[in-house]
C-alpha cells in the first residue's frame, strides 16, 4: 500500500484538523473559522468524501491532509510527511537515516568490487580474460575502460578479502549481492569466480550489480547478481545510462536481450541500445523507456527463442500468457499506444545473427531491421497467421474468427482496413468475409484490458498535471502559476519540482517520483505543444469552475439548514432583502450574504470567461 494513502486512511481528516479549530456539521461537509486567517464568519470547510478542505474566504487555501499540515506547521512535503507517518504510527524507511547509510554502503560495495575486478583484468591471470573481450569479441581498449570490464579471479575469497580491508563487513557484502552466503559451517564466498565481469548500472550511472561471463562452458554462461535492495532486474535495464542521451536524440530505444549485444553496437556508434537481464521487457521496463522516447524496438533473432522471446515480452507488457489470449495481448498493446503513446515494434534479424554480429559483419543489415521494424500488434498478427494457407472453409472460418479479435484491437480505421487487406489476401477469401466475422466480435463485446481504465486520469488536476509532465517544454509558461491549482500535496510537489526540473521529477524514487511517473503514463492523445498548452488552459478553467461548484454545494448545505431551522418563508424574505440591498444586521446578516453569494457563484459557473476562484 503507498505510504500517502496508507496515512490518509488513518489519519481522520475531520478530526485532525478540528484539533486547531472548531468543526460543525453542515450537511456532509464540516464548517468552521479558517486556522489561516481572521474571520468571524465561518468560510473553512472540510469535505471527508473528498479528503480535502478549501477556505472559501479571505485566503483561499486549500488541499488535502498533507497540504494542511505543511501549511499548519511550515514544513514541506517531506516534513509533512514525517508528522503524518509519526500520527499514523508508520514507519519511513526511506527517511530512516540508518537504511538511508545502509542503502549507500551496498552500493559503494558494488562499485569498490567493480574497481578490483577491473584492476585484475590488467593483472597475468586476467589475460585470458583480456584476449576474448579483444580478439572473441573485438571490443577495443577504450570500450573496456568505458564500460569497466573486469575479471574475477579463480578463488573462493579474492573480493571478500579485499572489502574487509576496505572496512567492510561480510553481512554487507552478501546484501549487497557480491558474496554467496554459504550454508551453516562454512563462511559466505565470492559471488563471482573466473568470469570476466560486467558491471551493471541503473539510469543514473550508479554500479548496482554485476554479471560474469563463464570462458569454458561454465552453467550458466551468464551469471548475474541476485535481486538486492538496490538491484531489480525487472526494473533496470544494462546500459540505459550510457544510451540515454542517444535516446533521447533519435526518439527510439533498441532492446536486445544481451550484455554484449549493447557493447558491440555501442562500440559501432549505434548509442540507443539496452538490454533486459534474463527477463522479458516488463511495465516497469516500458515505463522507464517512455521517459526517454516513445518507440520501443525488440531486436530479437528470427528463430524460435527468439520470436517466442518477443512473445514474451508482449505477455509480461501487455498481460496476457500464450496465443490462446493473443486477443487480449493485442487489445492491451493497442491501449498502451494510446495511453503512454508507447510505440512497441518487433525487429526481426537474419537467421543466426545476433545483434553484435550483425553489426560487425554487416552494418546495412543491422539499420534494414531495426528501420523496418513492425508494430506488435501486426507482428503477433502475422505470427498467428503463419506461412501455411487454411485449406477448408471450415479452417478459414476458425482462422478469421481467431484473429478478429486483434483486428478489432486496432483503434486506428485505416491500420485495421490495411490489416483486413492483407488478412483477406493470405487467406484467399473477400474482405468483406473478414469484415462480416469483425462486425459479429463486435457485437459480441470485447472486453478491454483490465488496467485501461485505471490508466485514465480522473479528473481535470490529473488530466493538467499528466499534460505538464509529457510536455516539459510547456515549464516556462507554467513558471508563475500557483501550486494551489492542484489540491493533494503530491500532486502539489510533483509540480514544483517539474517547475524546477521535468526530468528530475520523473526520475525520483519516493512517493512524489513514484505519482509523476504514474501520472505521464496516464492515456492521453498525442498532442503538439502548442494543442498542449490550450489543452492545459482548458483543464485550469476546468479546476476554476469546478472550485465554484464546490463553494455553491457548501453554501447549498449551508441555506439547506437555515431554510429547515427558519423556514422557507423567512429565508425568502431574506433572499428579497438581499436582492434590494436591504441586508439586515445580526446573526442573519450572514445568511442574506451567503444568499448573495450563492446566486452569484451559479451565474459564474455559466459565464464564458470563468472568474478567478479561491
Amino acid at each position: 500500500m503507498d505510504v500517502v494513502d496508507a496515512i490518509k486512511r488513518q489519519v481522520d481528516l475531520v478530526a485532525y484538523i478540528g484539533r486547531f479549530t472548531p468543526l460543525q456539521k453542515s450537511g456532509r461537509s464540516y464548517r468552521g473559522l479558517c486556522p489561516f486567517h481572521t474571520e468571524k464568519t465561518p468560510s473553512f470547510y472540510v469535505f471527508p468524501e473528498r479528503g480535502t478542505w478549501r477556505c472559501f474566504g479571505a485566503c483561499g487555501e486549500g488541499g488535502d491532509l498533507f497540504t494542511f499540515v505543511e501549511k499548519r506547521e511550515n514544513v514541506d512535503f517531506r516534513g509533512a510527511l514525517r508528522i503524518l507517518a509519526a500520527e499514523a504510527g508508520i514507519q519511513l524507511h526511506e527517511d530512516d537515516p540508518k537504511r538511508r547509510s545502509h542503502i549507500e554502503r551496498l552500493a559503494a560495495i558494488v562499485s569498490a568490487a567493480v574497481g578490483f575486478y577491473e584492476r585484475q583484468l590488467r593483472e597475468p591471470e586476467g589475460a585470458e580474460a583480456l584476449e576474448y573481450l579483444s580478439d572473441a569479441r573485438g571490443l577495443t581498449a577504450d570500450t573496456i575502460g568505458a564500460w569497466h570490464l573486469g575479471w574475477a579471479p579463480d578463488g573462493w575469497h579474492h573480493l571478500r578479502d579485499f572489502l574487509l580491508n576496505r572496512g567492510y563487513t561480510v553481512p554487507d557484502m552478501v546484501a549487497a549481492g557480491v558474496l554467496v552466503d554459504a550454508e551453516e559451517g562454512r563462511e559466505p564466498y565470492d559471488r563471482f569466480r573466473g568470469r570476466v565481469i560486467i558491471p551493471i548500472a541503473n539510469e543514473r550511472g550508479e554500479f548496482v550489480a554485476l554479471a560474469g561471463r563463464g570462458l569454458h562452458g561454465e552453467e550458466p554462461k551468464y551469471l548475474n547478481s541476485p535481486q538486492t535492495e538496490i538491484f531489480d532486474k525487472g526494473r533496470t535495464l544494462f546500459g540505459l545510462h550510457a544510451a540515454a542521451d542517444a535516446i533521447r536524440l533519435q526518439g527510439e530505444v533498441v532492446v536486445v536481450e544481451g550484455y554484449m549485444d549493447v557493447l558491440g553496437p555501442w562500440q559501432a556508434g549505434y548509442r540507443n541500445v539496452v538490454a533486459t537481464m534474463g527477463t522479458s521487457l516488463t511495465r516497469h521496463h516500458a515505463a522507464l523507456l517512455r521517459r526517454f522516447a516513445p518507440r520501443i524496438v525488440l531486436a530479437l533473432d528470427p528463430d524460435a527463442a527468439g520470436m517466442n522471446a518477443a512473445e514474451r515480452a508482449g505477455s509480461l507488457l501487455f498481460g496476457f500468457s500464450g496465443e490462446e489470449h493473443a486477443a487480449d495481448a493485442a487489445r492491451a498493446a493497442d491501449a498502451l499506444a494510446v495511453d503512454t503513446d508507447i510505440d512497441l515494434r518487433v525487429a526481426p534479424l537474419p537467421a543466426g545473427r545476433d545483434p553484435d554480429e550483425l553489426v560487425r559483419d554487416d552494418r546495412p543489415a543491422w539499420e534494414r531491421a531495426i528501420a523496418g521494424a513492425q508494430p506488435f500488434v501486426e507482428f503477433l498478427l502475422f505470427r498467428m497467421l503463419g506461412e501455411r494457407r487454411p485449406v477448408s472453409p471450415l479452417e478459414v472460418r476458425h482462422l478469421v474468427d481467431r484473429l478478429s479479435p486483434v483486428l478489432l484491437a486496432v483503434s486506428d480505421p485505416v491500420e485495421r482496413g490495411l490489416y483486413i487487406q492483407r488478412v483477406a489476401r493470405h487467406l484467399g477469401v473477400p474482405e468483406t468475409t473478414v469484415v462480416d466475422r469483425l462486425r459479429r466480435g463486435r457485437q459480441a463485446g470485447p472486453r478491454a484490458a483490465p488496467e485501461q481504465a485505471a490508466r485514465r486520469p480522473s479528473g481535470p488536476e490529473e488530466v493538467l498535471l499528466a499534460l505538464l509532465l509529457r510536455h516539459p517544454g510547456l515549464r516556462l509558461a507554467y513558471r508563475n502559476y500557483p501550486e494551489s491549482l492542484f489540491t493533494g500535496a503530491v500532486e502539489r510537489e510533483v509540480f514544483r519540482r517539474w517547475l524546477r526540473d521535468p526530468e528530475s521529477a520523473l526520475a525520483a524514487t519516493d512517493e512524489v517520483g513514484q505519482r509523476a511517473r504514474e501520472l505521464a503514463a496516464y492515456r492521453l492523445p498525442p498532442l503538439t505543444e502548442a494543442e498542449a498548452r490550450r489543452a492545459a488552459d482548458r483543464k485550469i478553467e476546468d479546476l476554476l469552475k469546478e472550485r465554484i461548484r464546490l463553494h455553491q454545494a457548501a453554501r447549498a448545505e449551508q441555506l439547506s439548514e437555515a431554510e429547515r431551522s427558519l423556514g422557507a418563508k423567512r429565508l425568502a424574505e431574506l433572499a428579497l432583502a438581499a436582492w434590494r440591498g436591504e441586508v439586515p444586521a445580526g446573526p442573519e446578516r450572514d445568511l442574506a450574504e451567503a444568499l448573495i453569494e450563492e446566486f452569484e457563484l451559479g451565474l459564474s459557473i455559466h459565464r464564458r470567461e470563468t472568474p478567478p476562484a479561491h
